[in-house]
């Protein structure tokens, strides 16, 4: 297929909602930390209700089992608010999953030839993320974390990029030269966010490519191996001193300038074979913050054994609510319950575990079977169309596997636009979703879709107005307006749907206020203030430390040791809260 089928049928008559949706959420993921900060994730929602809102309006839904599947996992995250002890963070889940229904059926409705436009300009601009995220010097703990601001997740969407640009080498072959810019710019971001993980899976990505191309574009798959190999290469070179990334790029551009002709002689295929698994090998040795790094997965005390422990941890977990879980968000607060070892994450670093801790078995079920339903459709519907289409569909459904795959070892699922890319990724084609699914006749459906999709709207937009609020008082704090920040929390709070988190703020407020003048009176405040935050989350275990704090402070000292004495047992791991509480005790005493 050349470049001219690739874009043809492109006119503005048939840009839709469902295009401009689906456009703008895959293009601005990149560059806004993957929607994983509420406000983003909020406007993130907003756009994609509104955008499925008019969708629904002039458009029937198929026939779709993954789609049934969608619909009970969302229905999953909802009860899992009421009871779930985290209300507000299982409101921000159930948006994440809410927004999956969307973005699903707009990859399945938007035309081929846009979804090869959406996917060429994608892979342009992830790629010059690169570049662009070393000049503005984007690096987390000497990993290049790009603007999604994680190394892992950036790694992991670089490898992404690769693989569909590979895809659309193979649809638009005439144009394939070009396409090997991003392939070396996205490999010389894996190798600086120095993801092991990531690096494993791009060479098991190049192996399944090779058996699937080797007899229609082994050519190409040649190409795309040495760039891949001159990007880690570049990267190494980096490391060292920039001015020794020239060299490289003189090689790129003079294999870029090589002919397919020059390429498809035996013994240059036999070098190539040789020389970039060498250079590969060399490249990451030679690199020793690469080297440390692996040299953590088999000690004792590095990352590897962790990752067994709190893997161990979260199973216990389960075990103690096996069957609907603990509620989305459960694992930011309880971990310190069930951890045996000195550790901290946020998440657990396994998609499986962590949907089992939220919504149990039966939801992890149901996750199982979206995404065994992605696989298996997404293979199904490639044995249907010609060799190019096939191939294409092949690549695209390997870049989806790869996620799911990452996802087992790392939270990258976690951040929104991750895990609507798999489904967008894991959606059949305009083509192959007509042939396979019906239109449904029935209302019941399409009904249920917009009711989720009218709920999800008016969350999100609450939650964006309580949060813009909380923003101006943080503003008005630093401007030294604290009365006025105080009225703009009592108004996010009153917008708000759960206020817990904006009573603890207003809490620690009028405790400084407290600290900075002794005035009682700013401390009776902050006790009503996390008296209600408790009420909305008894079990938050800052909330706590807070009230043993203000309990200190009012005199109440001995139910505020027992506050911290119980808070000590509980979080075994929190060696600050045990020396602070050694140092109350004694303090008693005297």
């Amino acid at each position: 297929m050349d470049d001219t089928a690739m874009t043809k049928g492109l006119t503005v008559r048939n840009l839709n909602m469902e295009t401009l949706t689906l456009a703008l959420f895959i293009f601005c993921g990149p560059f806004f930390r993957g929607y994983i900060f509420e406000s983003q994730l909020m406007w993130a929602t907003l756009v994609i209700s509104l955008g499925f809102i008019v969708f629904l309006l002039r458009r029937r839904l198929p026939q779709d089992i993954t789609l049934y599947l969608l619909l009970a996992l969302t229905a999953m995250y909802a009860a899992s608010i009421g009871y779930g002890t985290d209300h507000r963070e299982a409101l921000d889940s159930l948006l994440k999953v809410a927004f999956l229904i969307p973005l699903y059926i707009f990859a399945q409705s938007v035309t081929r030839q846009w979804m090869n436009r959406i996917w060429m300009v994608w892979v342009w601009l992830t790629a010059m993320s690169v570049p662009l995220g070393v000049a503005t010097d984007q690096f987390v703990d000497g990993r290049l974390a790009g603007f999604i601001d994680y190394a892992n997740g950036y790694a992991i969407l670089l490898l992404v990029g690769i693989i569909m640009t590979f895809a659309l080498s193979v649809r638009g072959f005439s144009s394939s030269k070009w396409m090997q810019i991003p392939i070396f710019l996205c490999a010389v971001g894996i190798c600086l966010t120095e993801s092991r993980t990531v690096l494993a899976l791009l060479f098991v990505a190049f192996v399944l490519l090779f058996f699937w191309s080797r007899r229609s574009f082994p050519l190409l798959w040649f190409r795309c191996s040495a760039n891949v190999a001159l990007g880690i290469a570049a990267a190494t070179a980096y490391a060292w001193s920039p001015l020794l990334v020239i060299p490289v790029i003189v090689v790129f551009v003079l294999g870029y300038r090589l002919s397919d002709s020059m390429i498809s002689h035996g013994y240059v295929r036999l070098i190539l074979l040789a020389v970039v698994p060498l250079l590969v090998i060399l490249a990451l040795w030679s690199g020793s913050s690469m080297a440390s790094r692996w040299s953590t997965l088999v000690s004792r005390t590095g990352e590897g054994f962790t990752r067994l422990v709190y893997y161990h941890d979260a199973w216990s977990m389960v075990l103690d609510s096996p069957v609907w879980g603990f509620g989305a968000g459960t694992w930011a607060y309880m971990q310190y319950h069930y951890q045996t070892a000195a550790y901290f994450t946020a998440y657990v670093h396994n998609q499986p575990l962590q949907v089992m801790i939220e919504i149990g078995i039966v939801g992890f079920l149901i996750f199982a079977a979206v995404c065994v339903s992605l696989v298996v459709r997404g293979f199904s519907a490639a044995k249907q169309k010609d060799e190019i289409e096939a191939k294409f569909d092949h690549f695209r459904m390997l870049a989806c596997c790869i996620l799911m795959m990452h996802s087992l070892v790392d939270f990258s699922l976690s951040f929104p636009y991750l895990l609507g890319l798999l489904f967008i990724l894991g959606a059949p084609s305009d083509e192959s979703a007509s042939a396979a699914n019906k239109v449904g006749r029935s209302v019941t459906v399409k009904t249920t879709a917009g009711i989720v999709t009218a709920g999800a709207l008016i969350i999100a937009t609450l939650l964006l107005v309580s949060d813009q609020l909380q923003q101006s008082a943080t503003r008005a704090i630093g401007e030294k307006r604290k009365a006025d920040a105080v009225l703009l929390l009592d108004r996010s709070a009153s917008v708000a749907i759960f206020a817990d988190r904006i009573h603890d703020r207003k809490a620690r407020l009028y405790m400084r206020e407290y600290e900075s003048n002794q005035d009682p009176r700013y401390l009776d405040v902050a006790r009503d203030e996390n008296e209600k935050s408790l009420s909305g989350h008894s079990e938050q275990i800052w909330y706590r430390k807070l009230n043993s704090d203000i309990l200190w402070m009012q005199g109440d000292r001995q139910k505020a040791v027992a506050v911290l004495s119980e808070l000590v047992q509980q979080n075994r791991f929190m060696a600050r809260w045990r020396e602070e509480l050694g140092q109350k005790e004694a303090q008693m005493k005297n």
